[in-house]
């Protein structure tokens, strides 16, 4: 029961990775805010979880804007208290724009893969960070992609914004250490419904994608991915801060 006692907030854990998470920590006694755009899906994992046995609270929150994130921490303290951990995996994309190459990529796209991204992840840690900061002790884990570290075609409108965030990240790892609180970003490759949609949709990108990396497959949410965030959340991993880490089969060491 590595997180009994402590609290996280997982941005887009209703579904994919971000519910990985969340039922990693509730298995070894945290207590988790679902923070989910889709109501839907929020209050389906809620009750799952909770059926569990697990603590946790669905709060709705487009994390694109800064008055739902506002509320969310708010209510994050409000209900338990304090935030221990913070995991920014909530990303939303046209799927057309992970298949566009730069020039025929809309302004749409690069927004609303900015603003659910980068964004999204700057306003999260901005409002969590006073919390932490006060009580000596913090764990934000961001999410960034081997489509903006390899430079991926095709990817300008994802990838661009998840190297942001691997800036944001090496930023805040510098200012926040001396409070006790840690930053590192992971590069996750997993089969999620997301990826399912988009292998189904363009299979030959697929095939291309995995079959160059030294483990030819895309990760598991549960087995493979949420293990190193685990890690990256606990007392473990005290002494490591500003990181990428690829947890993608060996796609990140790839030229």
């Amino acid at each position: 029961m590595r997180f009994e006692n402590r609290v996280a907030i997982v941005t887009g854990g209703g579904m994919g990775l971000g519910k990985a998470y969340v039922k990693a920590l509730g298995s070894e006694g945290c207590k988790v805010v679902i923070a989910e755009y889709s109501e839907p899906l929020g209050k389906a994992c809620e009750q799952e979880m909770r059926e569990l046995g697990y603590d946790v609270l669905f709060v709705k929150c487009d994390v694109s804007k800064e008055d739902e994130v506002k509320a969310m921490v708010e209510k994050t303290v409000e209900t338990y208290g304090k935030i221990d951990i913070l995991i920014n995996n909530a990303q939303g994309a046209d799927k057309s724009s992970l298949s566009t190459v730069t020039e025929d990529t809309t302004i749409e796209m690069f927004k609303i893969n900015w603003y659910t991204g980068a964004f999204g992840t700057f306003l999260c840690t901005k409002y969590t960070i006073p919390y932490m900061k006060q009580q000596g002790y913090g764990r934000i884990i961001n999410t960034a992609s081997a489509t903006g570290v390899n430079g991926m075609a095709t990817f300008s409108a994802l990838g661009s914004q998840k190297e942001a965030i691997r800036g944001l990240t090496r930023v805040c790892a510098t200012e926040l250490g001396s409070f006790g609180i840690t930053c590192n970003v992971i590069c996750p490759g997993a089969l999620t419904e997301a990826s399912r949609l988009w292998k189904e949709a363009y299979p030959e990108l697929y095939e291309e994608a995995v079959a160059p990396q030294p483990i030819p497959r895309l990760g598991d949410p549960d087995t493979d991915i949420a293990p190193v965030v685990m890690f990256l959340a606990s007392e473990d991993s005290r002494f490591v801060t500003g990181q990428t880490i690829g947890v993608d089969g060996g796609t990140t060491m790839m030229p």
